[in-house]
């Protein structure tokens, strides 16, 4: 879309406008520590290792690589142009599997580091912005849900959004996905708190918070997928 805006095209860059965009970011617990103790080498090779696993999966589940910011992955589905498919369902398995891939490269290396991942649905913009090392960017109160469900979800889990909840059931009653695909526990905390013990409330982030387990999942077929 950019190549076809023709001379002039940075004044007038590509933007939209998403309703139902399903967003996930994920966080390395224990990966600062660990790169405290490493060479500069090292910790590049480690996080493009785990990062790696990740793009993998991005193509698995057809989601979008939104941007890396340090040790944080954020990736997701939405309307078109963004991506082809928008499954919240396939979002969440995304982000199940990032947790899987992480404790898989931890034991591999010997090393103790976990992952923890936040999913919301809902309204988001999308666009480039700048002239230099342009790339396309979310932006919106999703993005700030998303972060608070991410900083706040236990080490090894993925915590999703009411919002999120209802746009997963709904697509598995019209599909007819089997349940243990995807279960939600609402948490019983009275406030969310992140590890550096700052405290959330949930109407920050829409509602009650869920943890997200499946079993026996191995990607969904195109008659899951919006």
């Amino acid at each position: 879309q950019l190549r076809s805006c023709g001379p002039g095209a940075f004044s007038r860059l590509p933007s939209h406008r998403f309703e139902s965009a399903t967003i996930a970011q994920s966080d390395l617990i224990g990966f600062t520590q660990l790169a405290s103790k490493k060479s500069p080498q090292e910790v590049v090779k480690f996080i493009s290792e785990v990062f790696g696993r990740f793009d993998a999966l991005t193509d698995k589940h057809r989601v979008y690589k939104v941007e890396t910011v340090g040790d944080a992955y954020i990736a997701g589905q939405a309307d078109r142009p963004l991506t082809l498919e928008n499954s919240p369902l396939d979002v969440v398995l995304f982000a199940l599997d990032m947790v899987k891939a992480t404790h898989h490269w931890s034991r591999r290396r010997g090393q103790r580091v976990s992952c923890r991942v936040g999913v919301h649905h809902g309204f988001v913009i999308g666009g480039i912005v700048g002239t230099e090392m342009q790339r396309y960017h979310l932006f919106g109160e999703m993005m700030t849900v998303v972060e608070v469900l991410e900083s706040t979800a236990p080490e090894g889990g993925v915590q999703a959004s009411a919002a999120c909840r209802c746009a997963i059931l709904e697509q598995m009653e019209e599909f007819q996905v089997p349940q243990q695909l995807a279960l939600f526990i609402e948490r019983e905390d009275k406030f969310l708190r992140t590890s550096k013990d700052e405290v959330h409330h949930y109407d920050e982030v829409g509602g009650r918070t869920f943890l997200v387990q499946s079993y026996g999942h191995g990607g969904l077929g195109h008659h899951a997928r919006s």
